[in-house]
């Protein structure tokens, strides 16, 4: 018995050690973890709290703040891109602020499918390859990526038309199509910012991830985008 339990340790520690050569290098594991942890408070903040949502908020806003200012540090125009960052920033947190006001059913939508394109396009991208998306601006994003953010994306929309009483499943659905796009392309333009200021991460403040500016920047163009659409198409919600 005792033989047989230290065998069994010797294996763990084997499996263990070829496990810290695989992660460090991926950074897969602090993703999923930091992932794990964002979503279930921003689910948690959204769905029950709007206190926290707001004091959420308002933290974001901050934090963001600062690392714009880093990143634009060594602009020689700084006014120009200190207009830019305070419209780049504040558009979208008033936007996601409003949406959270009208129903926060359509806020968790809309961050569903900014989430689950992130995922599709990682992986499939990542996995998959092929042709580049945009290689002077993102060189790691692909066709395949993208158009696996947007498949992903339609399923999401159809599960989601469930949350709401008038719920179309065919406006959810090609909406949700249209959302992922629109998601990847904030995504670019947010990859264009760095590539001018010649950086890989805003900054480093999530384990994995870089820092807030690029976990958010999906939502520059998605949110401005869901709020016009949740006045326009209010019968539809």
């Amino acid at each position: 018995m005792e033989k047989d339990n230290m065998n069994s340790k010797l294996k763990f520690l084997k499996n263990f050690k070829k496990l810290e050569h695989i992660l460090p290098n991926s950074n897969l594991g602090q993703r999923i973890f930091s992932s794990v942890i964002l979503l279930l408070v921003a689910i948690y903040a959204i769905y029950f709290s709007k206190s926290l949502f707001f004091l959420l908020i308002i933290a974001l806003t901050i934090l963001i703040s600062f690392e714009w200012l880093e990143v634009v540090k060594t602009a020689t125009n700084q006014k120009k891109w200190r207009l830019i960052g305070f419209v780049y920033i504040l558009i979208p947190i008033y936007s996601a602020l409003e949406i959270r006001n009208i129903d926060p059913n359509i806020l968790l939508w809309m961050f569903f499918i900014i989430w689950s394109t992130d995922i599709g396009a990682y992986f499939v991208g990542k996995n998959l390859g092929g042709p580049k998306l945009a290689p002077n601006i993102s060189p790691n994003k692909t066709w395949s990526g993208l158009l696996a953010g947007v498949l992903i994306s339609l399923v999401i929309g159809f599960l989601s038309s469930f949350m709401f009483t008038k719920g179309n499943i065919i406006f959810f659905t090609i909406t949700s199509g249209i959302i992922s796009i629109i998601e990847q392309i904030s995504d670019l333009i947010e990859s264009k910012i760095k590539r001018i200021f010649n950086i890989k991460d805003s900054g480093n403040i999530i384990p994995g991830h870089g820092g807030l500016l690029d976990r958010m920047d999906g939502i520059t163009l998605v949110a401005p985008f869901v709020l016009a659409i949740s006045y326009i198409f209010a019968d539809k919600f």
